[in-house]
């Protein structure tokens, strides 16, 4: 071996021994001696490069590549350094240059597959590291990158297996275990994912954050909550400033029910990363969860403002928005959530539900239709589907859908309510009463389920299982927020020393009919002094129970400087909305009582109104209203226009009164012309604020006919003979009649009739008590 062969070899020496100077000197004596040694000039880079002067590694190697350009070596070499100096393109066709003079070099395919990654060429890097692995099947360092790249590439399943083979080669190094559990994560297979991460932890010590957040999420995934938080704490404590555990760990804590210290941790996220999309949207939800919609609105803007493109984001910001009854706002989120993503069942669902509290029933049932074909198995979308049919009165379509929900998820206590109320109004009384049961079982507190029950129980007469399910009236949404005095409720107990606010709840209507239990409640307290009954209620009706209850304080609402409710009543010890007095004095139908009536009307207004009905000559004065002034797609059906009247404006003898407030003027001067009839009213007379002047004049009337309505209720209230035509409700309580208005008389469909039908029959009524009477039409 001649002297530079013998110095080479002593120079390589030293360089695979680390003894990076000695070898650097060697290598330098040759080239002093021979400046063109190829060997010295490719290995003298190769050493700068180890060293870190990447440029005169490259410029050294370059030239034992203009040397001798036949060594793959070389080539692979100066790949590496251009890598190195974020060159890829060049490093690639440094490789590639190597694989043409070696195709069988495992490490230029190796390497020449990680500059292919680096620029992004994922699919062709993954060919070269397992033409690399292929060759030699101990290479493993190729096993690993391949399946890294395989995982980058969304193909889970095939990456394991290298993933499997890179720890078999690498016994003691965690990476190939890290690599195994995000794969098996990605999977959804949680527990081997877990386990994979406690080989990497083991394998790289007890102090790896990254590893132990890994896990934690693997743990979270497999439902072990306890753990997950352990491993969680554990990985923040060694770096605490890490914004994507910390989020992770506050998914965690919703998940644990801890909504509080789950928005610290997403506060953290995004104090560390502010433009933390993902954490600004996740605490958006959890102030959502916590009722503060406000806050929720502001976070999921915050999401948006980094990223607008974030359906997610939107799609949480219109259910904030909705929360906040800004429904009008809600929309565009949710539609804009659809644009980005139509896939995302969930907004549709959103936007149906949306739609069914407008009454838009129809649209409604569209986009559940769209989120069910997006989502089959989603029960919340079949219940969703369901209740917007319901809305269309299509209760047998309904039916299956709730059982469709109840198919998919046999606990879902909603569906099974709902279920309930679809056989209720199909007129299965045993079958509903069954759902609501099954569904009570389900979820003891649902509050719609207490509340159709009791409305159930009471339509069929059943004043005890009835009462307290009509105590869910509030809770169930049905009637309005229920106020809660920071007084405690009355049960029925001894009033001696107390003093009982009843306060007024519902409509004006709902409140004279239950006013026909106050007197019981006066009585009740009337051995003690006048006024040990406070009736809270409509101003509008003040002066009118007042003179029905002299022995009540009868006041106007409560209410603040900002017009809202008070809830603070220091002159009271006991407090009941007006309706739950039926639970303590209503309890049987031989509890009602025999009067006539309950509400006196203003002597003074009452004679003035007598002579202003005596003016408008003979005949029989009937006060008519036809529809309510609140109007949903379920009451419209139980309501009239003046058309349907013809049958009674033809009717001889007849003089008509009208009652119907609100915005009426045109359809009443429409149906006089068409008619040639005539409907008093009077341009000094406020249906719908003066109720001392209604009062008044009903009282004068000889017939009262009306819906479901406050006119009807004030005029029975009365004691007026009222006609009340529409459907059965449970304020007939299992009866033909109404218990509460001994006046009143019931006119509802026959099969097969519709509410025209009942007003004809009405007027054939009329008419031949009109022909069987001499003289003027009288009310018998």
């Amino acid at each position: 071996m001649s002297g530079p062969a013998l110095l080479l070899a002593e120079a390589l020496g030293h360089h695979r021994a680390g003894a990076l100077d000695a070898a650097e000197t060697l290598y330098r004596r040759i080239l002093d001696a021979s400046p063109g040694h190829a060997d010295a000039l490719h290995l003298l880079g190769v050493l700068t490069h180890q060293r870190g002067h990447h440029a005169e590694a490259a410029r050294l190697i370059g030239e034992a590549i203009r040397v001798d350009g036949t060594v793959a070596d070389y080539h692979r070499h100066l790949g590496l350094v251009l890598l190195a100096m974020d060159r890829a393109e060049e490093a690639a066709a440094c490789h590639g240059r190597a694989l043409q003079l070696r195709p069988d070099h495992a490490e230029a395919r190796f390497n020449l597959g990680v500059a292919l990654a680096a620029l992004g060429r994922k699919e062709q890097a993954a060919a070269q590291y397992a033409e690399a692995a292929r060759l030699r099947p101990d290479f493993a360092e190729a096993h690993l990158n391949l399946g890294a790249v395989l995982q980058d590439l969304g193909r889970a399943g095939e990456a394991v297996a290298s993933h499997r083979r890179a720890a078999e080669l690498m016994p003691a190094d965690p990476r190939p275990w890290s690599n195994l559990s995000a794969s098996l994560r990605h999977l959804g297979r949680a527990a081997e994912a877990g386990e994979a991460m406690r080989q990497a932890l083991a394998r790289g010590g007890a102090g790896d954050a990254t590893g132990l957040a890994v896990l934690a999420g693997s743990l979270h995934a497999e439902g072990r909550l306890a753990e997950a938080a352990e491993a969680y704490v554990e990985s923040l404590r060694i770096d605490p400033g890490a914004p994507l555990v910390l989020n992770n760990f506050g998914l965690l804590l919703q998940d644990l029910g801890q909504p509080e210290d789950a928005a610290a941790c997403f506060d953290g996220a995004v104090a560390l990363k502010p433009d933390f999309v993902e954490a600004h949207d996740n605490l958006g939800s959890v102030r959502r969860g916590q009722g503060r919609a406000a806050e929720a609105v502001e976070s999921h803007r915050k999401a948006l403002a980094h990223r607008p493109d974030m359906a997610a984001a939107w799609n949480n910001l219109g259910n904030a928005l909705k929360d906040l009854n800004r429904t009008g706002e809600a929309f565009p989120a949710w539609r804009m959530a659809v644009l980005l993503d139509p896939g995302l069942a969930s907004v549709w669902s959103n936007l149906g539900n949306g739609l069914r509290e407008r009454e838009d029933f129809a649209g409604a049932a569209a986009h559940h239709r769209r989120s069910l074909r997006l989502a089959p198995g989603q029960p919340m979308a079949a219940n969703n589907l369901g209740h917007a049919l319901q809305g269309q009165g299509r209760f047998m379509e309904a039916a299956r859908w709730f059982r469709r929900a109840l198919a998919l998820d046999p606990a879902y206590g909603e569906a099974m309510s709902n279920l309930g109320l679809a056989e209720q109004r199909l007129g299965r009384t045993e079958a509903a009463e069954a759902s609501y049961g099954r569904a009570l079982l389900l979820a003891r507190d649902l509050a719609l389920a207490h509340f159709n029950r009791g409305l159930l129980r009471l339509e069929r007469g059943d004043f005890t299982g009835g009462w307290p399910g009509y105590a869910w009236r509030f809770a169930s949404g049905q009637v309005g927020a229920g106020r809660q005095p920071a007084i405690p409720a009355w049960r029925g107990e001894d009033l001696v020393g107390k003093r009982l606010l009843v306060w007024g709840e519902q409509g004006v209507g709902d409140t004279m009919l239950f006013a026909s239990v106050c007197e019981d409640a006066v009585a009740r307290a009337g051995h003690v002094v006048a006024g040990h009954v406070v009736i809270e209620t409509d101003r509008r009706l003040v002066p009118l129970l007042a003179r029905s209850f002299p022995q009540a304080t009868v006041r106007a609402q409560a209410v603040d400087a900002r017009g809202r409710e008070t809830l603070s009543f220091p002159d009271c010890a006991l407090h009941t909305p007006v309706g739950s007095l039926a639970r303590v004095f209503r309890r049987s139908l031989a509890a009602f009582p025999s009067r006539p009536s309950w509400l006196v009307p203003d002597p003074a207004r009452l004679a003035l109104w007598r002579e202003r009905l005596a003016a408008l000559g003979p005949g029989l004065k009937v006060g008519i209203g036809w529809r309510s002034q609140l109007m949903t797609a379920e009451r419209r059906t139980a309501y009239t226009i003046l058309e349907d009247w013809a049958p009674l404006f033809r009717v001889p003898g007849l003089v008509f009164v009208n009652l119907q407030y609100g915005d009426c003027a045109e359809e009443i001067e429409r149906a006089e012309a068409r008619f040639e009839v005539r409907l008093h009213r009077w341009s000094d007379l406020d249906l719908k604020d003066d109720f001392e002047a209604a009062a008044a004049l009903v009282s004068n009337l000889d017939l009262v006919i009306s819906p479901a309505m406050s006119a009807g209720e004030l005029a029975g209230a009365l004691g007026v003979p009222v006609w009340r035509f529409g459907g059965r409700d449970w304020t007939q309580l299992g009866t033909g009649v109404r218990p509460w208005f001994p006046s009143m008389r019931l006119w509802q469909p026959r099969p097969g009739e519709a509410l025209p039908d009942v007003l004809a029959r009405m007027a054939r009524e009329l008419a031949a008590g009109a022909e069987s009477r001499p003289g003027p039409l009288t009310l018998g």
